[in-house]
């Protein structure tokens, strides 16, 4: 797989839509190669292990974001979880209701700012997963919102999660 070309122009839209292109076609790749140490590990970590699943699929392209100038607005707080460098778990929520059970989802913001500091908008990172055992039945995904503000990213999140 062929890392996307990125570039300092790119929208929120553009970002959103090479970051899944990118993750539709390595995130298969990543959990067979390492389902049985994830499966072994996973009584243990629990959804920490989604945690590893997740920063070996993003790291290495959310450098290839941030060389082409892009970062996360989100400043890391204290005793913050931070996956692949700008993922923060205190920018996340999952609810039980979002899936049947034995499927569930959790879903980070990351507020995109690019090299002039300039916030351009918001990607939605959704990794379903189980808490029953290690298990990620689809694809993990991201979604480009337009606004910056964290009210209504909460807002759009459980709108987008309602049953």
């Amino acid at each position: 797989m062929q890392t996307p070309a990125f570039t300092a122009d790119m929208t929120i839209s553009q970002l959103g839509t090479a970051l899944s292109s990118y993750v539709e076609e390595k995130w298969r790749i990543v959990l067979e190669n390492d389902l049985e140490e994830f499966q072994a590990i996973f009584p243990e970590y629990e959804d920490a292990t989604y945690g590893i699943f997740t920063e070996r699929l993003l790291a290495e392209v959310w450098k290839d974001v941030e060389q082409a100038g892009f970062s996360t607005a989100a400043e890391t707080k204290k005793n913050d979880f931070v996956i692949a460098s700008f993922l923060h778990f205190s920018n996340s929520l999952e609810k039980d209701t979002w899936g049947p059970p034995g499927y569930e989802k959790r879903v980070f913001w990351i507020v995109v700012q690019n090299n002039k500091n300039e916030k351009i908008g918001t990607l939605l990172f959704e990794l379903p997963h189980s808490h029953a055992e290690f298990s990620v039945p689809e694809a993990p995904r991201f979604l480009p919102l337009s606004t910056i503000e964290g009210r209504e990213i909460r807002s759009e999140i459980r709108r987008r999660n309602s049953r």
